[in-house]
């Protein structure tokens, strides 16, 4: 079975966890998926452990007793057990992140100054760009995954919903990060080169990105 059937048949076995198991299942995914497990061993091991998940299930017993308090836990000996991934495949998931970015931001930039050339008969501000917005987001969509990854690993984990304690440190911290990014684009936004572009070079530009995901980042 190829990695993209068994994770669609992994997706279908979590529709049929309950919300605790589902969320303790989740955090194993993650943990394997960002382990030094080969990625079809690691589909192949976290189907296994969702058939075995839903089968104690069935017992009555979630996951915490079938697989034990930590979801990584299940899975420490085979993690600690394999080879390093290669730097390259790290490298990958990195370049990966920012191009999926930028392919959607000249997609957006080529549909909106298209239909605003002809509209008005020009691009306006969709046929220009500074080099500092291009950087700004290949590298914020790197930072904005991770922030999501973290934030996934800090979902509740149980079945009945409660409310979380309102961490002012954490949001006092974002708001800051904010404001600071806010007002060091406005300075650095002068500082980098204006950029002329056509739309169709955007659309061009949306294309390729388009051809590298498809043909090396997301290659079978």
């Amino acid at each position: 079975m190829k990695a993209k059937e068994m994770i669609k048949e992994n997706n279908t076995l979590r529709e049929q966890m309950t919300p605790f198991n589902r969320s303790y299942f989740e955090d194993m995914i993650i943990a394997m998926r960002a382990s030094r497990v080969d990625s079809i061993q690691a589909e192949e091991l976290l189907l296994d452990a969702a058939k075995h998940l839903l089968r104690e299930q069935r017992k009555g017993k979630n996951a915490k007793q079938t697989f034990g308090e930590k979801p990584e836990d299940y899975f420490r000996e085979i993690m600690s057990s394999n080879p390093a991934r290669p730097i390259r495949s790290k490298l990958n998931y990195y370049f990966m992140i920012p191009t999926t970015a930028l392919t959607c931001f000249f997609g957006i930039l080529a549909i909106a100054g298209l239909l605003s050339e002809w509209s008005s008969g020009s691009t306006g501000i969709f046929g220009k760009i500074s080099l500092f917005t291009i950087i700004a987001v290949g590298v914020g969509s790197i930072i904005l995954i991770e922030l999501l990854m973290r934030w996934m690993k800090s979902l509740a984990d149980d079945d009945a919903p409660k409310p979380k304690s309102f961490d002012i440190k954490g949001l006092g911290i974002y708001i800051g990060i904010v404001v600071i990014a806010v007002f060091a684009g406005k300075f650095l936004d002068a500082l980098f080169p204006i950029i002329i572009i056509s739309p169709w070079v955007s659309l061009i530009l949306c294309l390729v990105g388009g051809g590298f995901l498809k043909f090396i980042f997301l290659k079978k």
